[in-house]
């Protein structure tokens, strides 16, 4: 019966018979009902036009008694009175109908109509009922409506976190169990306090099919969630930053352009712009303007096009400056709307704009803080700050004492080289950009290049000698040196090797020497120039003592202990010399297979199981006397695995032929580290090598040139790089450091890099290309002008 009543509104409000007149209040409640879908349902389509209609004429009166929501955010209608005065000429054609109208309309009924967006409330978030508000937001964070940059319209919601743990903001709705919901919501971060802070939307309850997102970067996004309701009172929560910095004041987030639309339920577009126009248009921008599409929600966004490329998202703002246009060219642009559903209108009207030509008679500003630095005596370094010009600086032309040297092009740097030594230089930099327009002169920068470099070298070291020598040590003393400057270093040498730098002392004491041996010591000079002296005159030093002939006690008591499958700890006596031991050197089965300095003890390692192994030690001294064998130690090893790992201990052994045969092993290799993680090869430490193969498994990158290869747009590499700190499809620093780098793939990743920056500067030299030959006929143009100017 509730169909039966729209039914009957919609017929009258929608027919084409001029003779009926409808009161009601709200005047907007129809808007809100959904008549259309059911108008077919109680009068059968245009049968009733034709016949009921036909000689007709009346005045129906329409009042509604009460109207309100329910908790369900469903619109309820009730107590409907309706009052019917009536003319008919053909009462036979018109009572039937006339009849179900009148036992219809005194009926006391319900309508009820499914809402569409349901973030309902008039606030500074709301795309169809904007205002400088925050009604049903709430939360512990401080929230305001705010002007600065929002998305759409003229305000955002703003939320700033307190320092007692207020950072949430939150909005609950009504919703129906088990429908699904899209819900897009604009969102932003900054400023921030906390570094590395996180906002996000999280908590979300009353919601399946939700996950915790974070709100990444300080320009706006469109944050989607699809969801199902699993309650009728469902809450959408934000924070402006995460738990551990719930006492952190100052971290904010903006919202704008909500939306909560029942899955499906809104699929109608908006109607196309109109009205599409342009004006202000200069060389190189217009100003665009359009009349306001209609929406049976609302229009939450117009996307511009530019020759059919979208160039902008306006928000339901109705104007856009377009900048970066080119003279004397024609361009068509076309806007679309759009809702919070993703409908998408008509093509607008075009509006055909063409850009006049560029007439450049303004210089570009003088260049003002012209420095130099790191002079030599014969060149220094010139730097300034670019200078501006309505179109475009192209190049500066440096002047030396009021004469052109050089034209740098853009760069704001020249090296200014072939100068004389201590002499006064004064330096000026002129712009000029692509019309000829020159800039005004600047500062003035004065450089005075020093005195040449000395090349004179310090005289030769007089009056060396030695003193206090013994069959191992000598004193070295000389005289000072003199230079123009000063010397800065004294270089000794024996035998003609150098052995030590001593600064700007004169002396020396010489370690290291042999008994009974002949040296000659030489000395050089040397100043902060580098420049040396030459030699000194040359001191020869013979050295005392005899040499050392005898050898070192016999080693005893060695033993073992400590014997495993495949090691055992070796211990002896100290042996005795009239100098000193210096070493004890091991033996097993006859083969010398370590040296352990004066230590008494050893582990021996890499033996194998269930063997017998005799082991011996002599004992050195510093002459290399040797100490006769010492008693022998017979060990036996314990039965094992048969396994023996290769170990720092045993790497080095001259028992294992390492040069005889290749290395093979089953298992990891570790080098400088126990731990391979899995790896057949490990190494803590540095690899070198005169060549590194990888074969990979994966697809080589020449699929960047294959027809079809979808290229990143260079303003989402750019939004990229600025939202992750990194190149698209390469790993962070975070990454590397956490996971390594696989060389093959890493190669691979940075040659596709290397093929799509090919691609980018090809597309690039196209739009030069295409540059040049529109300037090429610009100037074409101009000469042709000045030829008819000349003529005058």
């Amino acid at each position: 019966m509730a169909k039966d009543i729209i039914n009957i509104l919609y017929f009258l409000r929608n027919s084409d018979r001029p003779n009926y007149e409808i009161i009601y209040e709200p005047p907007t409640l129809l808007d809100h009902l959904p008549i259309q879908e059911c108008s077919q349902n109680f009068f059968g389509g245009s049968h009733l036009q034709k016949h009921f209609l036909k000689g007709l004429t009346f005045k129906v009166f329409f009042c509604v008694s009460s109207i309100f929501w329910s908790k369900n955010n469903q619109l309820y209608m009730k107590r409907f009175i309706f009052v019917i005065n009536c003319l008919f000429v053909n009462l036979k054609t018109s009572f039937s109908v006339i009849k179900k109208l009148l036992s219809t309309v005194l009926i006391l009924c319900a309508v009820v109509v499914n809402a569409q967006n349901l973030h309902t409330q008039s606030n500074a978030a709301s795309p169809e009922n904007e205002s400088n508000g925050t009604t049903g937001w709430t939360g512990g964070a401080t929230i305001t409506s705010s002007s600065e940059d929002p998305q759409s319209g003229s305000f955002s919601i703003r939320a700033v976190s307190t320092n007692n743990n207020g950072r949430n903001l939150e909005y609950g709705f009504t919703a129906v169990v088990g429908v699904d919901y899209v819900i897009r919501i604009w969102a932003k971060e900054g400023p921030e306090v906390s570094p590395n802070n996180e906002p996000a939307f999280a908590n979300w309850t009353g919601l399946a099919g939700f996950t915790t997102t974070v709100i990444a970067g300080s320009t706006w996004n469109e944050y989607v969630f699809n969801v199902t309701a699993t309650s009728t009172s469902p809450v959408i929560r934000i924070f402006t930053s995460p738990y551990t910095q719930r006492l952190v004041q100052g971290n904010t987030i903006s919202v704008d352009n909500v939306s909560i639309i029942a899955e499906g339920s809104d699929t109608e577009a908006p109607s196309a712009v109109t009205n599409l126009s342009s004006a202000n248009t200069t060389a190189t921008g217009t100003s665009l303007s359009w009349n306001a599409s209609t929406d049976n929600v609302g229009v939450t966004n117009y996307e511009v096009f530019q020759n059919g490329v979208s160039i902008a998202n306006t928000g339901t703002n109705t104007t856009f400056n377009v900048t970066g246009l080119s003279p004397n060219t024609s361009y068509n642009f076309t806007v679309f709307a759009e809702d919070a559903a993703g409908n998408t209108s008509a093509v607008s009207n075009t509006a055909v704009v063409n850009t006049p030509n560029l007439v450049d008679t303004e210089a570009p500003s003088a260049i003002t803080d012209l420095t130099s630095s790191n002079t030599t005596s014969t060149g220094t370094s010139l730097s300034w700050s670019a200078s501006t010009d309505n179109v475009g600086v192209t190049n500066y032309e440096v002047f030396q004492n009021g004469v052109s040297i050089a034209n740098t092009g853009t760069n704001t740097t020249f090296n200014v080289t072939g100068l004389s030594p201590n002499t006064s230089y004064n330096f000026t930099v002129f712009a000029e950009d692509a019309a000829g327009n020159v800039s005004t002169v600047g500062n003035t920068e004065t450089v005075n290049t020093p005195a040449p470099p000395d090349t004179q070298a310090p005289s030769a070291v007089t009056g060396l000698s030695s003193s206090n020598t013994t069959s191992t040590t000598t004193d070295l003393t000389w005289n000072a040196s003199t230079d123009n400057i000063g010397v800065t270093n004294y270089e000794v040498f024996r035998n003609g090797v150098s052995i030590a730098n001593t600064g700007t002392a004169t002396t020396f004491n010489v370690t290291g020497l042999s008994p009974s041996t002949s040296y000659d010591f030489t000395v050089f000079a040397e100043d902060a120039a580098g420049n040396v002296s030459t030699v000194s005159n040359t001191a020869t030093v013979n050295t005392t003592g005899t040499p050392d002939t005898e050898a070192p006690t016999a080693v005893t008591g060695l033993s073992s202990s400590n014997t495993t499958s495949t090691t055992t700890d070796l211990t002896w006596n100290a042996s005795t010399d009239n100098v000193g031991v210096t070493n004890y050197e091991v033996f097993r089965n006859g083969v010398s297979i370590a040296n352990t300095g004066t230590a008494t003890a050893f582990n021996v390692t890499g033996l194998s199981p269930s063997t017998s192994y005799d082991f011996t030690v002599f004992a050195e001294d510093a002459a290399g006397n040797t100490s006769t064998v010492s008693n022998t130690e017979n060990v036996l090893t314990s039965a094992g695995s048969g396994i023996v790992d290769y170990t720092s201990e045993n790497a080095n052994s001259t028992a294992v032929d390492w040069t005889a045969r290749d290395l093979f092993a089953d298992r990891n290799i570790g080098i400088g580290t126990t731990n391979t993680q899995g790896y057949r090869l490990a190494v803590a430490g540095n690899v070198i090598a005169e060549g590194v193969k990888v074969e990979l498994q994966g697809n080589w990158p020449d699929f960047v040139f294959e027809e079809g290869f979808d290229l990143m747009d260079l303003w989402k590499v750019k939004a990229f790089i600025a939202a992750h700190g990194h190149l698209p499809n390469i790993p962070s620093a975070q990454e590397v450091q956490e996971q390594g780098i696989d060389l093959g793939q890493m190669n691979a990743k940075l040659l596709q890099k290397i093929e799509e920056l090919t691609l980018y500067i090809l597309s690039q030299q196209q739009e030069i290309n295409t540059l040049k030959e529109k300037n090429s006929e610009i100037e074409s143009i101009i000469s042709r002008i000045e030829k008819l100017e000349n003529k005058r």
